[in-house]
Formats: C-alpha cells, structure tokens, sequence
C-alpha cells in the first residue's frame, strides 16, 4: 500500500515535472515564434514602406515635370501625348490630369478632358508650404471618366471593383500655375504585395495619417472609411513605427504601422495570429494526450520523453526550413528595394550589395565584394573613421545617422544611413541601408528659415483656427502680451479684447473681414497683467481650395509708446500755439490801440465841443447832430475792432470752408498793416477761392508771416518798402505767396527758421514759435506745405530780393 502511495506520489511529481516542463517549453517556444513573426511583419513593412515611398517620390517627380511639357508644348495633343508616353515606365499610375480652375484641361487619358474636379478631400492641408504632395481619399472606377468619389459611395467594396488613389500637387510653369492630379492604380499595389509575399494570412493595407483607408489586400474592406486601428495609427505617428498584437473585427493579429519617410502614408502589415500559430495549438492538444498517458501508464514515460524529443527536432528542422525560405524572400526585397542597401559579416566585409548601392557608387558586385564598408570611395574621408568605428563596436540595437556620401557623377548627397543585424545560421550578418534625402532636407532648411522669421520678427504673430481659437503664436506675441504660448494655446483670441470698444466696433471689424479677407486698424486691447496697450493690428483670412476659411493670420505692432509721445506733442502743440497766440494778441493789442487813438481824440473833440458851445449858448441842433453823428461813427468803428479781436480769440476746432481772401484781409487788419500806407506798401493778388480748416488757425499763420515781414522791413533802411501777398489755385492745390524786398533769411539760418524757439529777434519781441506753430497747423491741421526761399524779382523796374513763404494745400 505504501509503495503504491509512493508510486501515485512519484507519478503525480513526475506528472507535474512533465508538465511543468513542457508548459514551460511551449510558452518559451510560442514566445520565440510570435517574436519571430513580430519580426516577419516589421521586415515586411520596412521594405514595403520604403518601396512605396519611392514610387511616390518617383511620381511627384514626373508630376513636377509636367511644368517642362507644358513650357515646351503649345498644342493640346502634344501634350496630351507626352503625358501618355511617360505612364510607360509607370503601371502603377492610370492616368496624370492638368487642371486649372478645377477643370481638367491636359490628361493622358483622353477621356477626362474638360472634366470638371471639384471638393475632392486632400490630404494634408498647406499651411506655409501651398506646393507640397496631397493624397485623396479612393475613387471607385479605372478613371474621373468613369469615376465616383467614395464620398458617395456608402457600401462595402468588393476585391473584384476596381479603384484609383488621386494625389495632387501644385505646379508652376512659365504659362501659369497648374493642378497635377495623378490617379494610383490600386489594383497594381495590391497585386504587388501578393505576388511578393505567397501568403494568404499576411494583408497589406494603406492608410492615410488622418485615418482613411486608402487600399487593402483584404476582401470586402470598406476602403475610403475611417480605419478601424485609428488609435494604433495615432500612436505610430508619435513612433514612426509599431508593432504589436491587436485584436480585430474579433480577431488576432500580428499588426505593424509604419510611415512612410516622406509622405502622409502608413502602410499596415497584419499576420493571422491564430492561422500562423495554428501548429503551436495542435502541439498543446498533443502534448495535453501525451502528458495525460504519462499519468495513467508511468511505465512509458521513457518512450514518451524520447517522442518528445523527436518531436521537437522536427520543430527545429521545420523552423530552420521557415527560416530559409524567410532568408529567400528576404533576399528578394533586398535586391528588388529602392534603398541602397549592403549585407556584411560582423566584421564589416562586404558580402552583397544591391543594384541601386551599385547604381549610386558605380561599382559592380565583383569589384565591392571582400570590401570593408568604410573603404569604399563614396565616403568622405572625414566620415570613414565614424563608421569603421559605428561597425566595429555595434551590439544589437539598430543605428541611424545622416552621413554625406559622394555619387559616381561626384556630386555630394545626404545619405539617411541605418544599421541593423539579424542572425542566420547562428551568425550575426549587419544590414546598412541608406536613402538620398538631399531634397528633403533642403526642403527642412526652407521651413526652418520660414519657421525662424516667424519667431524672431519683432512684430507679434497670431494664427488661429476658423473659430478665432489659437493654435500658435510666436515670441514677440509673449513678450508684447505677456502670456506664454501654452497659456493661449486652444483659447479664444478674445482673451486679449479689452472694454474700450463697442460691440459695434468689434462687429465692423468681422463684417469687413468676412467680405474683403482682412481688417487693418488700431486697437486697444488688455495684456495678462489686465494693462491696457494699443496695437496696429492686421488680420488675414486662409482659404483652403474649396474657398472655405481654415485660419486667420494676426499680425501687429505695439504702439503704446507711440501713441504716448503723440499725445505729448499734441499736448505740447496746444501750449506752443496757446504761447504763440499770446505774442500775437500783444502785439494786435499794440496795433489796436495805435489804431484808437484817432477814433478816441475825435470822440472827445466831438463831445467836448457840445459841452463847450453849450456853455457858450452858441450850440444849434444841426452842430450838436453833425458831433453825435462823428461820435456814432468812430464809436461802432471801436466796436467792429473789439468784435474782430474777440472773433480772433475764440478757441475753433470746427472744419468748415471759408473763403481765402477774408482770412487774407482779417490778418492785415490785425497785423495794423494799411493797404495804402505810407510806411509798407502793400500789394495784394487775390483769386476768389475756397479751402477747408479752420479759419482762426490759418489766419495765426497769415498774422505770424506778415508780422515777420514788417518787423524785418522796419529795420531795413530802403526807400520803397513791400509786402505782396498772392493767392491762386493750381492742379487742385490752393497756393498763397507772401513775399517782402527785406533782403532774404539768412543761407545759414533758412533750413532752421520752423525749428521751435529758433529766433533772429531779441528775446523781448520774438519768443521762436511763432514760424514752428504756423508749420504745424498747415501740416497736420490742413495736409498742406509751408515752405520758404528766397526770391529776386522785379517790381516797377526796380529789382529786389526777399523771402518768399509759400502755404500749399488741397482745395
């Protein structure tokens, strides 16, 4: 009893040992083979990837090209026929389409002529870059002519339909700007993937980065839909590559994204997880028999650890078999890739390269075979010690590096260069690949230039989406608003609006954008502080090429400051012109009570002769009405001089049209010039004219010149002394000229006579702002000129010299 005790509890050990073990050795070997498929998919979509993306790098070169035939062809069909002869080299591509005006107006096929393309879904949309590759969404058809878009096209596509990828590109030619539109033969790629990988489990799919799928190797797969691994995709943008086990539509796969390295594409390899591990479950059934006799009959438990064993030599065989025929369609990807790719053994040594490697250094295999990688001529000497050094210690992680290499036309190249290894046959082979991407780096250099601009010009930069939400914003916006760019990121840009202006003014603002595209003005907006500050403020609207709005473009200049110091001057301004005022109304003080004393003595003649005669009993009523009527006279002459004086004074702002030639009169009277005077001669030339200002302002200015003339013709000792005063009208412009004969200003002087508190005269008589107050008024109050030269003429045959002031302005 105790032996069988000892047999059941040796058994159940051995049993749980056995089982132990093989679970053990199952999910150590199940591991190896999901691994070695993980790593199948990953070589499959590398090479693939890579493919793909010079098919298209190929394509947008022959779309580019397309500017040359139409500069070098005027006829239609000369066109249409290049366009054809060049699909010979392509069958991946049904058709290449010229439109203008979304109007197909050159094609290869001639039965999309005049077609009209219109809304067709693009992807990505141009922000800096209006000339960069946009891919379509799928068309079900062979061409436009016979064409839907999948838009409009809601049931599920059968593998037997045929279907195109339209990609676009923007040309430009001598002859105009052009949209190239080359529709993808989706049948081709498809058929491509299948005939280089035989296997039914592995599906190829193309997505495009938004989550549209473009293509798959897959039956009944609604193509032109949002992909059902969005999410995957979304985190292969953020990795460039990935692989993983998914679930979907209920089943297991092995799924690898990976992007393309130059286009908005992620091509999609997926393998039958449950088909490729179909054996690995049979095995476990097998095993579960195999483990369950070893329980029920322990004496075969040597027979069956030797079955066993055999058993999992035939694994190895078939394993070592998958490898080859691994290694074999890995050997046709090499030397069918589009990358320029070389096989080495772990100490650098050449053991193969491919035709495109060839192609580019000019070699043959013969001549490059044994080589060390380092030593062949297309390295620069200064690079061949880092990848001599890159080689030697590489371990097992893949290496990427951008390295210059010389071509065989010995011109220098930017070499996209990675390192990998895999193992075969227990030894370790290096894998170098290399890609050109010379244009896509000077490419990168322009956007950083445009991107550089951008953040460093020193006026601030908005962009926002259609609904005023900001999506970026550059330095001198931070620095001018005090937010910083993860502040106002997705916020309204009314987090800048301040309360200074109406709804109204805001309202005006978008009506005028809405209809013209842009707003240009000043505004006061609040920075984060709450502080006010105003900007010069442009706005522009985007399109995209349906003509609906995507962004708007903001770009302004703080004019605080400015505006600061334009309110000081104007401050200052008003007290210049209040000072120069003042002088004036002194020295009209001095002419009106020069001109009242003769007024006064004849009043008080007049009346003290009435009190006389009366005294004297000799006054007659005819005597005492003929003294009332003198003191009548000369009493409304004091009045109309007060009522002058004090129109003079009044403090005017209103804009209004008044007539030249009484302003002209109105600065002679207060000047205290007589027109037929003894003293001055004053000659007056004046047309009956109208200007719009501010008639107290111009006739500051008249008073300031004429006044300057008669102080410096007083000192002059010349026997005739003049003061011509003209006014006339010339090509829409109002000129009045104010000259005298006192010998000119100054050469050194003339250029500094409008300068504030430059004076000739003694400090007691000229105060030097007079000239510079009658400047500012013509020039900001009346966009008008006032300038001064000095003249020779001759007048009654007698010459002169003076100086001339002449006052320009619009009528």
């Amino acid at each position: 009893m105790k032996r069988i005790s000892k047999i059941i509890i040796g058994s159940i050990i051995v049993f749980l040992i056995v089982i132990t073990t093989i679970m053990a050795s199952l999910v150590i070997l199940k591991d190896e083979a999901v691994k070695n498929y993980l790593t199948i998919s990953k070589l499959n979509a590398k090479v693939f990837s890579k493919e793909l993306n010079q098919d298209i790098n190929n394509i947008e070169k022959t779309m580019i090209n397309v500017s040359s035939i139409i500069d070098l062809h005027t006829n239609d069909q000369k066109i249409n026929d290049k366009l054809a002869d060049s699909l010979q080299n392509y069958p991946q591509i049904r058709s290449i389409n010229v439109l203008q005006n979304d109007k197909i107006i050159y094609s290869s096929n001639h039965d999309n002529l005049k077609i009209l393309v219109k809304n067709i879904d693009l992807f990505p949309e141009a922000i800096f870059d209006d000339e960069i590759l946009k891919i379509s969404k799928p068309w079900i058809g062979r061409d436009f002519v016979s064409g839907n878009q999948i838009s409009t096209y809601q049931k599920k596509i059968n593998y037997k339909e045929s279907s195109f990828i339209p990609i676009s590109k923007k040309i430009i030619s001598k002859r105009g700007e052009y949209n190239v539109i080359v529709n993808l033969n989706s049948d081709y790629f498809i058929n491509r993937f299948q005939n280089h990988i035989k296997d039914n489990n592995i599906i190829f799919e193309l997505i495009r980065l938004d989550g549209i799928l473009l293509l798959s190797t897959e039956k009944l797969k609604k193509v032109g839909k949002i992909h059902e691994m969005k999410n995957l995709l979304e985190r292969t943008i953020e990795n460039n590559q990935i692989t993983d086990i998914e679930i979907i539509d209920g089943k297991k796969y092995i799924v690898t994204h990976i992007i393309t390295d130059n286009y908005p594409i992620s091509l999609v390899v997926r393998l039958d997880y449950e088909k490729n591990l179909l054996t690995w479950n049979k095995k476990q059934y097998n095993f579960f028999i195999i483990t369950t006799i070893i329980v029920i009959i322990s004496i075969l438990i040597a027979l069956i650890f030797f079955f066993l064993y055999n058993k999992k030599r035939e694994e190895e065989i078939k394993w070592q078999k998958l490898q080859v025929q691994e290694h074999e369609k890995f050997k046709i990807l090499f030397q069918n890739s589009y990358f320029l790719s070389t096989v080495m053994n772990s100490l650098g040594e050449i053991v193969e390269m491919n035709i495109p490697a060839l192609n580019f250094i000019g070699e043959t295999q013969e001549s490059v075979k044994g080589k060390n990688f380092w030593e062949l001529e297309c390295w620069p000497e200064e690079n061949r010690s880092k990848i001599k050094k890159l080689i030697k210690n590489y371990t097992s992680d893949r290496l990427d590096y951008e390295f210059c290499a010389i071509n065989k036309d010995k011109k220098e190249k930017i070499i996209d260069f990675s390192l990998s290894s895999v193992e075969f046959e227990d030894e370790k082979i290096l894998l170098a690949m290399g890609l050109d991407i010379t244009k896509r780096k000077e490419g990168e250099k322009k956007l950083k230039q445009a991107y550089t601009v951008f953040s460093n010009t020193r006026d601030g930069i908005i962009i926002t989406d259609n609904t005023t939400k900001l999506i970026d914003v550059n330095q001198a916006f931070e620095k001018i608003t005090g937010y910083k760019k993860d502040e106002v990121i997705n916020k309204k840009i009314n987090i800048l609006k301040s309360k200074i202006h109406s709804e109204d003014f805001h309202k005006n603002i978008w009506d005028c954008i809405f209809i013209d595209g842009y707003w240009e003005g000043e505004i006061t907006n609040i920075n984060k502080s709450g502080k006010e500050y105003t900007e010069w403020l442009t706005i522009n609207t985007i399109f995209d090429e349906k003509g609906e709005i995507i962004n708007y473009i903001g770009v302004f200049s703080d004019i605080t400051e400015q505006k600061l110091k334009e309110k000081l001057m104007s401050e200052n301004n008003k007290l210049l012109y209040q000072q120069s005022k003042m002088a004036s109304m002194g020295e009209m003080i001095e002419n009106i009570a020069h001109q009242w004393r003769q007024p006064l003595s004849a009043i008080s003649s007049s009346a003290t002769g009435i009190l006389l005669q009366k005294e004297l009993n000799l006054s007659t009523e005819e005597n005492e009405k003929e003294s009332l009527t003198v003191i009548n006279e000369y009493s409304q002459y004091l009045s109309k001089t007060i009522d002058d004086f004090r129109n003079y004074l009044k403090h005017d702002t209103k804009l209004y049209l008044f007539k030249v030639s009484e302003a002209i009169e109105k600065a002679i009277s207060h000047s205290g010039i007589k027109v037929n005077s003894n003293e001055i001669n004053l000659v007056l030339d004046l047309k009956d004219i109208e200007i719009c200002g501010i008639k107290n302002e111009f006739i500051q200015v008249l008073i300031n010149i004429i006044n300057n003339a008669k102080d410096e013709l007083k000192g002059k000792k010349i026997i005739s002394k003049n003061i011509f005063i003209e006014a006339y009208k010339e090509n829409k412009h109002v000129y009045i000229k104010i000259k005298d004969n006192a010998g000119g200003v100054p050469p050194l002087i003339i250029d500094r006579i409008f300068e504030p508190y430059f004076t000739t005269k003694h400090q007691s008589i000229g105060t030097g702002i007079g000239l510079y107050m009658s400047e500012e008024i013509i020039k900001n109050h009346m966009n008008g000129i006032l300038s001064v030269k000095n003249e020779k003429y001759i007048y009654e045959n007698v010459e002169y010299t003076g100086a001339c002031f002449i006052i320009d302005v619009p009528q």
